[in-house]
């Protein structure tokens, strides 16, 4: 039995591949990285805002 067991952990885990050839148009393999490019977004305009004010400043 405790042979079995490690048999059984030591067995590599299976990875979902992607299926890219179904519906790449509704649910592309570009989905995931959408929300750290929003967060990225987010990001740099508020790092400009003061830069963007005081240039409208004068």
């Amino acid at each position: 039995m405790a042979d079995r067991l490690a048999r059984i952990s030591s067995a590599p885990r299976a990875v979902p591949m992607l299926d890219f050839g179904r519906d790449l148009g509704r649910h592309g393999a570009i989905e995931p990285i959408l929300p750290a490019l929003v967060r990225g977004v987010i990001f740099i305009s508020v790092l400009a805002a003061p830069f963007v004010a005081a240039l409208l400043a004068g």
